[in-house]
């Protein structure tokens, strides 16, 4: 009978998912087996790193993400664990705990309580014989609720006999993939069925709209979701927009809108205003998305969702997306809407062409500019027309977030892996990395500021070399914190203490096995394109930006 280690090894390299960590006593020999069976092991730099590249590989590969810690080392996790249960992305985290008998033990840890603490869900494997049960536990509530799982086993369990089954739930015995389509909790809509009465109540609604608006969120990104809902929404006349999340979901359609509240862009904002009746489908309606309830005050709201929980308005409907878009039209027609309304307007066809997905300008003059920097909505605009149109696209938080989602386009919300539902900066490299252990035929794009690239990219750059990913690092380098830079000047503060001396990061890029290029003018992005042409990855591209001309247009306050 083989050890525990091997046992586990075993049925994790059946699954072909990448297995990220960083090792230590409580894993070393699991790892290793992994290996030797031919499984692909991801050595991190951090154990935090470790997990959001598991979540990143998630979020794109639509897989239960997998990875593994040593004792004690939960203490670096728990960012990243908070990151992903707030994102919904399912994975798995192998969590060694110091010997039962070993009280004494300087790396002992409440690993129980470090793992709520952050929202994810922890399970302890108490006795070998539970094994089975408890690792296929796991791997069922990781796919199902779209979240972490960290499984805490004993280091003394190691070497100790086991025999385990296929981690799989599947009737076939095969790995089973967690859909792609599900990336938000509860069943998949395309099994819930809505309510007649429920129904019913959402059409006296919209029979009454004179401006109706359909925004879609993560949970209606599937195919069958959206050409659904693109029919409800001809059928209304309806204009369509989309949470942050789902980015891009409708682009190119006639009634596309782009991101609602305070991401909107442009003209957007005067349709956003004017609609009078929002059917939010797959959205949370968080305060983010309605700007604390400000776009979507004195409006009616139809809430559709296959989560019961995320009921946040009446009617509710809970349900599918594209169930409820075709029972939603099945009884339009009863009311004798049964061929599709002509679209509302607000502004001409011609200012809205040229307005609608442009954002705001902020091009202020070019002649206080810092000498060697270039311009940050010029910078972006251009990166976004000479990048690949087909990537992947991960944007770390801080001040350059908000006019990057903007900005930077993807072809579909799967390619976009979002890194702010903890609201910190850093994580983005760590979750691009794992973006393209998902796809790695596809550029996977990160876009930075100097403060997230130093503070959780520069050791994990390393291991991107080390893996030869295709990944571009796009660092937005003002060189100061940028949020707190502009909290100081709005109140008429010193921002000095905001401001770092950061070395050149091109050629630190170079130094580390990479490839680097500073942008100091426009015409230095040519080296960009070529750099892209020639196919050397990793590839940074350090953008030297002045911190008193980047704005930052999206603020929280008290409703």
């Amino acid at each position: 009978m083989n050890s525990f280690h091997a046992e586990l090894a075993r049925v994790c390299a059946e699954l072909e998912t990448p297995l990220f960590g960083v090792t230590g006593d409580s894993n070393l020999f699991f790892v290793d087996s992994f290996v030797q069976r031919g499984g692909h092991y991801v050595a991190a730099t951090h154990e935090g790193a470790a997990v959001l590249m598991a979540a990143g590989y998630a979020s794109v590969s639509g897989r239960v993400g997998l990875a593994t810690i040593t004792q004690g080392a939960v203490t670096n996790t728990v960012t990243a664990l908070a990151d992903a249960t707030r994102s919904h992305l399912p994975l798995v985290l192998f969590a060694g705990e110091t010997p039962s008998w070993d009280d004494d033990n300087v790396q002992r840890v409440p690993t129980d309580a470090i793992v709520r603490s952050s929202g994810a869900e922890y399970l302890r494997l108490e006795h070998l014989a539970d094994a089975d049960d408890v690792l296929s536990l796991a791997f069922r509530r990781a796919r199902r609720s779209a979240q972490p799982i960290v499984v805490g086993i004993p280091t003394d369990y190691a070497h100790e006999p086991c025999s385990l089954s296929t981690l799989s739930t599947t009737p076939s015995g095969s790995p089973s993939p967690f859909p792609s389509e599900i990336a938000r909790p509860g069943p998949s809509g395309a099994e819930i069925l809505p309510a007649r009465d429920a129904v019913r109540s959402a059409v006296d609604v919209l029979l009454r709209a004179r401006h109706p608006l359909i925004l879609a969120g993560r949970g209606a990104i599937a195919e069958a979701d959206r050409a659904a809902t693109l029919a409800l929404a001809r059928r209304l006349g309806a204009r369509v927009a989309t949470t942050l999340r789902a980015k891009e979901l409708f682009r190119g359609d006639p009634a596309d809108l782009g991101i609602f509240g305070g991401l909107s862009a442009g003209r957007s904002a005067a349709y956003f205003d004017a609609a009078d009746v929002i059917v939010a489908i797959g959205a949370s309606l968080n305060s983010y998305t309605t700007s604390q309830g400000a776009a979507t005050h004195g409006k009616r709201i139809v809430h559709i969702d296959a989560d019961a929980a995320k009921a946040r308005s009446t009617p509710f409907i809970h349900g599918g997306a594209a169930p409820t878009a075709r029972a939603l039209l099945e009884e339009l027609a009863a009311h004798g809407i049964d061929s599709d309304q002509p679209l509302w307007d607000v502004v001409s066809p011609a200012d809205s062409a040229n307005s609608i997905e442009s954002g705001p300008a902020h091009r202020p003059p070019s002649d206080d500019r810092r000498p060697g920097t270039v311009e940050y909505i010029e910078s972006l605009d251009l990166l976004d027309s000479l990048l690949p149109k087909d990537r992947l696209l991960t944007v770390d938080g801080g001040r350059i977030f908000f006019e990057s989602v903007r900005r930077v386009s993807v072809a579909s919300p799967r390619d976009y892996v979002h890194t702010m539902s903890m609201g910190s900066i850093g994580l983005g490299l760590s979750l691009a990395m794992g973006a393209s252990f998902a796809d790695p035929a596809r550029l996977s794009v990160l876009v930075s500021g100097d403060g997230g690239f130093m503070l959780g990219g520069l050791s994990e750059f390393t291991t991107a070399v080390r893996h030869r990913l295709k990944l571009l690092v796009v660092v937005l380098n003002d060189g100061c914190y940028g949020a707190e830079h502009n909290h100081f000047v709005k109140r008429g503060h010193d921002p000095a203490t905001t401001y770092f001396d950061w070395p050149d990061l091109a050629p630190v890029a170079r130094s580390l096995g990479g490839r680097g290029v500073e942008i100091r003018q426009l015409a230095d992005f040519q080296q960009v394109t070529d750099a892209i042409a020639s196919e050397t990855w990793p590839l940074l591209v350090d953008v030297k930006l002045d911190p008193n001309r980047i704005p930052m247009d999206f603020h929280r306050t008290r409703p």
